[in-house]
């Protein structure tokens, strides 16, 4: 387990997912030992019953952002924030995770937590900020820490690549523009994290396909981790994107199946009869070369049971839980045993 207030070890992986239910489904079943979610919650009132059963132990740090997408007012958000804090406070190890520009309620909130768990907090900053000319976010960052009343090295710090768009080459250079601009051992820990999956996944692989996504996340990453000084911790958005919305109606069926390299997307052809082709989906992905077999995780093991018809064929969730849980199996892997994501 990862502790608070202590140095992320390189093998580290931080993961930001939604707190939705497949996300802290993959959450439950994950090693937890050098894991360190960084979970985003709407909902403060529902975040504090479901968190605890994602991350039932109360050793291992887990980061808890709260978005106010629903524009609730300022101090009843933060009342709300505060909350759920005291709601988990014995039942999991929850830091609290800001950025520059929350509310001076909410800030307030979050000065008052840290003070009362002693666990310190975790200041998340885009590239985009670090390296616009007009926005002085060394200035905000100072501005931040003075309103906390905690010091740089009682902060763990995310420098957020996630809605960075290009080339590999392009984007380690703006992240590496960005990290320039900071003293990196300032802070007690750095995490930088990328997104490389398709927003619009319909854009990229068609129907009746198998379509690879190159995991460029982790090898811009790698890129920018070769090139820096310092301990950079891997992040990335598992097979989410940074846009916290919905689907307004079912997907066509598709299973996201994590490999070294890319994702392979096994896509079906409509939306109806999804349940067929969930289990042929699942077929294919067993057969295929780069299937790791029903022992490496928990949802190559489902995948198994789908399709050889142990088990049910699946929903949307399902199988959106089945696709993060086994790239985050993969990624804790390949840290520890390769030393890149």
């Amino acid at each position: 387990m990862v502790s608070p207030l202590t140095k992320l070890p390189l093998d580290a992986y931080v993961p930001i997912l939604k707190g939705k239910a497949a996300e802290l489904g993959a959450v439950s079943t994950a090693p937890k030992e050098r894991l360190v979610p960084l979970l985003e919650f709407i909902d403060p009132v529902k975040a504090s019953s479901a968190l605890p059963k994602a991350w039932n132990t109360a050793d291992g740090a887990v980061w808890v952002q709260m978005l106010n997408v629903e524009g609730i007012n300022d101090p009843k958000f933060a009342g709300q924030i505060a909350d759920f804090f005291d709601r988990v406070r014995e039942k999991v190890c929850a830091v609290p995770v800001v950025t520059t520009t929350e509310t001076p309620d909410t800030f307030s909130a979050i000065a008052s937590v840290i003070a009362k768990d002693g666990r310190g907090v975790i200041l998340r900053i885009d590239v985009e900020d670090l390296i616009d000319s007009e926005v002085n976010t060394a200035d905000d960052i100072t501005a931040v820490l003075e309103q906390l009343n905690i010091a740089s090295s009682q902060v763990a710090l995310v420098v957020d690549g996630g809605t960075l768009t290009g080339s590999q080459t392009i984007q380690a250079t703006l992240a590496i523009q960005a990290l320039s601009a900071l003293n990196l051992r300032e802070w007690m820990s750095v995490v930088l994290s990328f997104s490389a999956f398709p927003e619009e996944l319909g854009k990229v692989a068609a129907r009746n396909s198998v379509t690879p996504i190159p995991r460029v996340d982790a090898k811009t990453f790698v890129t920018v981790r070769n090139k820096m000084e310092g301990s950079l911790i891997y992040g990335d958005y598992a097979v989410g994107t940074p846009r916290y919305g919905s689907a307004p109606f079912a997907p066509i069926p598709n299973i996201r199946y994590a490999t070294n390299d890319a994702w392979q997307v096994h896509r079906g052809g409509k939306r109806s009869s999804p349940s067929t082709q969930y289990v042929a989906l699942a077929k294919d992905i067993v057969n295929a070369s780069y299937y790791g077999g029903k022992n490496f995780s928990p949802a190559d093991q489902k995948l198994n049971d789908v399709a050889s018809k142990v088990g049910g064929p699946g929903n949307a969730t399902i199988h959106l839980r089945i696709a993060a849980s086994r790239h985050l199996h993969l990624v804790l892997w390949r840290l520890a045993n390769l030393g890149a994501p």
